[in-house]
């Protein structure tokens, strides 16, 4: 029989975050109770940060683990990604909270064999819980440093630590801005009741209420960039697929522009030729999303041979598990195979760069937008935002596109994303038909972000 341990998924587990607001005094009680020894001011910050990060894993999900390193050289305590000097000294009160029972401890380790390694892993005790159980969580705001930064500036996978230009500060100003916007947004999905979404390779992703939007970039181009960091970032094609008509903004009808609709405008830019692709296809198994996704596949693979592998390897994750082999040939064949326009970029093993170019849509719209305070959300190549700003949206985004795509004499359409029943309604009403499309996950929800 397996142990327990044997069935915990060791996977479903986030990164401590250094950058917490840890002036707030939401856990203070907390510690207080559960430490009796005195604390001395570097004690008190590391445990601070500690017990606060293993609050807010616990808020998204009680079966979630926080990994932390416990080797000295997992921190770098004068980082400006790490504005509270979060040093070393963490490892000393990870095992202060082991000794006192207020952990579940799993330790890290490496495989020679297979020459991969994983970080220890954490997760609150039940003595820790049921002080947790105590807390009431009043806000999802102000829970970042107020310094935090949300420009990530690479150098060959490890953060740099670049100097700021007039450039980066503005970039940051305009991230930091947003990210205030989005912390008093929600942005869910109504009648879905668990925490947790599902991916096509398997990995689960939480509905966390705490969000915060970052724009990652390489220094060694630092005219490209991708927009990430929230739960919405995150969906894979397979999980899009079924949740893209339930996303909701704030409790409100809500759209999204497709921008894969421009899809062949950008190739066309990119090869100065004419590229033209069937947006709305008649084929039976593959969606317009799922053929802009297989061309792109076909563009990073280096034979027809490799790209075909990989598609059947990745048939869940594209949603394709319910066709057989020969379905999935005749639609590629038919759709890319002998689409002549697109065979200047077909098994090159090249990124064209569609990725990058929608998140540099999507931060200009942002920058365009953030003193109006819209909420707007990138969720794969879609611009979500509250249906009744529609027309301001349209408005910025069209010159957005212009410049961006050198496209003109187009018009913007947005497709309709939530389709529940937002009205408010009567005392009667209520009476008869309360609340019956949202589940409680989400009513809970709607009152942390105070919209009830």
């Amino acid at each position: 029989m397996k142990s327990k341990t044997d069935q915990l998924d060791f996977d479903f587990s986030r990164p401590i975050d250094f950058q917490r607001n840890i002036s707030l005094d939401t856990i203070d009680n907390c510690i207080s109770e559960l430490i009796k020894e005195d604390k001395n001011p570097l004690l008190k910050k590391h445990l601070k940060i500690l017990i606060l990060e293993l609050y807010y894993c616990w808020i998204e999900s009680d079966m979630q683990f926080l990994t932390v390193s416990m080797s000295k050289r997992g921190y770098k305590s004068k980082s400006r990604y790490n504005p509270n000097n979060i040093s070393s000294y963490l490892i000393k009160v990870v095992k202060l909270l082991v000794k006192n029972n207020l952990i579940n401890f799993h330790a890290g380790f490496y495989d020679p064999r297979s020459k991969k390694s994983r970080l220890t892993r954490i997760k609150s005790s039940k003595m820790l819980i049921n002080q947790f159980e105590k807390v009431k969580l009043l806000s999802t705001q102000s829970i970042n440093h107020r310094k935090k930064e949300y420009l990530l500036i690479y150098n060959k996978g490890k953060l740099h630590e670049y100097k700021d230009s007039y450039n980066t500060q503005e970039i940051r100003v305009i991230l930091a801005n947003y990210n205030t916007i989005i912390s008093k947004t929600l942005f869910d999905i109504p009648n879905l009741e668990s925490k947790t979404l599902v991916r096509g390779d398997n990995k689960k992703i939480i509905i966390s209420p705490f969000s915060s939007v970052f724009y990652k970039k390489e220094i060694e181009k630092l005219d490209e960039g991708l927009i990430g960091g929230c739960w919405w970032n995150k969906i894979d094609l397979h999980l899009f697929l079924n949740v893209k008509n339930k996303l909701t903004i704030n409790n409100q009808k809500t759209s999204y522009i497709d921008l894969t609709n421009y899809f062949a405008s950008y190739l066309s830019m990119i090869s100065n030729s004419n590229v033209s692709m069937q947006q709305r296809s008649f084929s039976s198994v593959l969606g317009y999303d799922q053929l802009c996704y297989l061309i792109m596949k076909g563009f990073r693979s280096q034979t027809p041979t490799s790209f075909l592998k990989s598609v059947y390897r990745e048939r869940k994750k594209l949603s394709l598990q319910s066709f057989t082999q020969n379905e999935i040939n005749e639609a590629i064949d038919n759709l890319i195979m002998k689409n002549e326009r697109l065979q200047t970029f077909l098994y090159k093993g090249n990124d064209i760069g569609w990725n990058f170019i929608v998140s540099k849509i999507f931060f200009k719209l942002v920058s365009e937008i953030i003193n109006i305070k819209i909420p707007v959300l990138l969720v794969r190549d879609k611009i979500y935002f509250p249906t009744d700003r529609e027309s301001i949206i349209f408005e910025k985004l069209e010159k957005i596109l212009f410049y961006e795509l050198k496209i003109s004499n187009f018009k913007l359409h947005a497709e309709k994303a939530s389709d529940f029943n937002f009205v408010k309604k009567n005392f009667f009403g209520r009476l008869v038909n309360s609340n019956i499309d949202f589940s409680k996950r989400y009513l809970d929800n709607k009152k942390l972000f105070g919209l009830e």
